[in-house]
């Protein structure tokens, strides 16, 4: 990754069994030069066994289209897949979200389904997106380097 962004991951929660994050409020979320107007994150429950995560992100307009947003899921899918042994990944974008359509699709996410949900009160259509590890190692993705990962194996369950 170019210095300076997406330089950490973080735990921002510690009441979790290992192999479960995001419980309550708590979870992943990686952090750098953007942070105050970028969060990124996955979470898991029973990984261990899964071997999936979920992500999530959200980017700030006047941050959007500069690759904060693929640069950050390049990071935590990276991890994920590459340094945690994770095969799929899960995410849900609103259907009239383009920017974070490409973004996923970028990254390699394919349509696995749609949901519905609410927003300001009314029915809004999302789709389900999925990555495998065999597609994401199919696509060309920036160099990411993870550190200290040895010392928090056990808070993933491993």
């Amino acid at each position: 990754m170019p210095t300076g962004r997406g330089s950490s991951c973080r735990n921002t929660g510690t009441s979790s069994p290992p192999g479960t994050w995001q419980r309550g409020g708590s979870g992943w979320a990686s952090s750098g030069r953007a942070s105050r107007s970028a969060r990124s994150r996955f979470r898991a429950r029973d990984f261990p066994v899964v071997r999936q995560v979920t992500t999530s992100a959200w980017l700030g307009v006047d941050h959007q289209g500069r690759d904060y947003g693929t640069e950050a899921g390049a990071g935590l899918l990276t991890l994920a897949f590459d340094h945690l042994g994770a095969t799929a990944a899960l995410t849900e974008v609103f259907q009239d979200n383009h920017s974070s359509q490409g973004v996923s699709r970028k990254l390699g996410y394919g349509h696995g389904g749609i949901s519905v949900d609410a927003r300001d009160g009314e029915a809004v259509v999302s789709d389900r997106l999925r990555l495998t590890l065999q597609r994401w190692r199919q696509h060309k993705q920036p160099a990411v380097t993870v550190d200290g990962l040895d010392s928090c194996r056990a808070w993933f369950g491993l």
